[in-house]
């Protein structure tokens, strides 16, 4: 008998034991679950959103002041993802000012950042570590308005969001990365307008998406806007490009016309040759322009707001026959006209729904 009740204490013991974990239990899933849950990406609050479309706001009104003017007058849900768009696209332009190192190596690590953050953006919550991915994701997902409504002015309202197509998003990262990685300036027109249609088109797309407009015809009339603008936007870049030794200008048009590259580099004033080179180039972005402008006419009143860049464009291809076509003009730093004279036509255009 003696054995067994020796084994009494041991059998007490694990009862107890085996009672105390049942009841353990419970706790234990319940901060397993909570564990889990802590662990799953949260949605950004409401102040985080205002704080992201506060930094996209103000890194376009810094960097991009003209197009600005026409974003704030926009709708207010319109406006802010157009400046999460603008922002976005702001911030592929500047990866290659703000990595220090010329290593080719540390810029692509930079845009593939760019691209694995572009690719989460449909995940269910925001991607973590830049407000500019932040204000796209909530754009996209929407509420924009009643989150960020004081962001760059406007009062509440809500959103439904839009569809955001990440892959014109990951077009102007490649473009980007191609132009500050492996530069080499563009052999012929049609090189030169393939990259704006990488980038300034691109972005003309998805601002279309942003105001609601998606047709054909819309997107023929953007690829066209986009091109218009990004070549203006390149002639408009010359004299600065050219004190980093960088010229866009297309190569087989500079040995028609008789032009190195390195008169482009030494500055103005632009001899004869430059200048038949720039007006080859501007005819192209002004019959751009003409072509985005009829196309626009019967597109909904929405898509002028989104398109109001052909404005701008207008005024610097005019600016630009002024004065004789001469790309080192001083005068055409500043876009070609006052920004008086800006915010009226911009003003102008969007009554009669027109860019």
């Amino acid at each position: 008998m003696q054995p067994a009740l020796r084994l009494v204490p041991a059998l007490l013991r694990h009862c107890s034991g085996a009672a105390a974990g049942a009841a353990a239990a419970p706790w234990r899933q319940q901060q397993r679950q909570q564990c889990e849950a802590a662990a799953q990406p949260q949605p950004p609050s409401a102040q985080e959103v205002r704080a992201a479309f506060e930094h996209c706001a103000q890194l376009v009104r810094q960097h991009d002041p003209e197009n600005f003017v026409w974003v704030v007058q926009l709708p207010q849900a319109v406006r802010l993802r157009v400046l999460a768009l603008r922002a976005f696209n702001l911030e592929s332009l500047l990866i290659a000012e703000q990595v220090k190192s010329r290593e080719p190596l540390v810029l692509q690590i930079r845009y593939q950042w760019w691209r694995d953050a572009v690719g989460g953006l449909g995940a269910a919550a925001a991607p973590p570590g830049h407000p500019v991915l932040t204000a796209l994701w909530h754009a996209q997902h929407g509420g924009a308005g009643g989150a960020a409504g004081g962001a760059a002015g406007g009062g509440g309202g809500g959103s439904s969001g839009f569809k955001l197509n990440r892959y014109q998003l990951r077009r102007i990262l490649d473009a980007r990365e191609q132009d500050a990685v492996a530069f080499q300036a563009p052999l012929t027109l049609a090189e030169l307008e393939a990259y704006a249609e990488a980038t300034a088109s691109q972005l003309q797309y998805l601002q279309l998406a942003a105001a609601g407009v998606a047709s054909h015809d819309a997107d023929h009339a953007a690829s066209h806007l986009g091109k218009a603008v990004g070549l203006a936007l390149l002639l408009r870049g010359a004299a600065f490009q050219a004190g980093r030794r960088r010229c866009y200008l297309p190569l087989e048009l500079l040995a028609a016309h008789g032009v190195s590259q390195e008169q482009v580099y030494r500055g103005g004033p632009a001899p004869e040759g430059l200048r038949d080179v720039a007006l080859a180039v501007g005819g192209a972005a002004l019959g751009h322009l003409r072509e985005a402008r009829r196309l626009g006419a019967g597109l909904p009143r929405a898509a002028a707001g989104v398109m109001a860049g052909g404005v701008l464009a207008g005024q610097f291809l005019a600016a630009l026959e002024r004065v004789g076509f001469d790309l080192f003009e001083p005068r055409l730093a500043g876009g070609g006209a006052s920004p008086l004279r800006r915010a009226l036509a911009i003003k102008w255009a969007a009554l009669r729904g027109t860019f």
